[in-house]
């Protein structure tokens, strides 16, 4: 085999191996993340809240779930205008997060981070959210970097013989559109 030969093979390898990089690291987050916003917004639609129980080793709606949280999900969309996140909090441990749909977490707020004993979240692009601060004055505003993505609640459960609080705060997580502000 001729130099010329080997170095188009290695150009070949090369152009191959940016291709499956490129695939590994770009598209497959993208495709799993669209599989769960499809899957949670087919189960419930846009803008509305799905619950699960404590996870069990079958449990796959969320990519391994731990058996010692409480999971509430919702595919958001914010291209008709903002959406408001609401949820109670509880003294253990306790997180919204927020990923769009390149599976990149642009938002989180957790128990560590945050006091009070409710969150007010409004979603929504910079010019949608103007306007909204008289409405939501307590709010905290997070502009969104695409229209949908995936809002992820979990709450700690540390004792399973008493869920009330867990579950009412689980029972708690909203995510409602706000109406006549597209």
């Amino acid at each position: 085999m001729t130099a010329s030969r080997w170095l188009g093979f290695a150009a070949s390898i090369l152009a191959l191996a940016a291709l499956l990089h490129l695939f590994i690291v770009w598209l497959i987050p993208i495709g799993i993340t669209g599989i769960f916003i499809y899957r949670v917004s087919r189960e419930v639609g846009y803008n509305r809240v799905v619950m699960r129980p404590l996870p069990t080793d079958k449990s796959r709606e969320v990519v391994k779930p731990s058996p010692d949280l409480l999971y509430a999900a919702c595919a958001f969309h914010v291209g008709a205008g903002p959406v408001h996140i609401s949820a109670n909090t509880l003294q253990s441990y306790w997180s919204l997060a927020f990923y769009d749909r390149n599976s990149d977490n642009f938002f989180t707020i957790n128990s560590s981070n945050a006091s009070g004993e409710k969150i007010d979240l409004i979603l929504g692009p910079t010019p949608k959210l103007q306007g909204l601060v008289s409405e939501f004055p307590s709010a905290i505003y997070v502009q969104t970097p695409h229209a949908v993505g995936v809002m992820l609640a979990r709450i700690l459960v540390l004792d399973r013989a008493e869920m009330s609080a867990p579950l009412a705060a689980q029972a708690s997580v909203r995510c409602d559109p706000i109406r006549g502000r597209g």
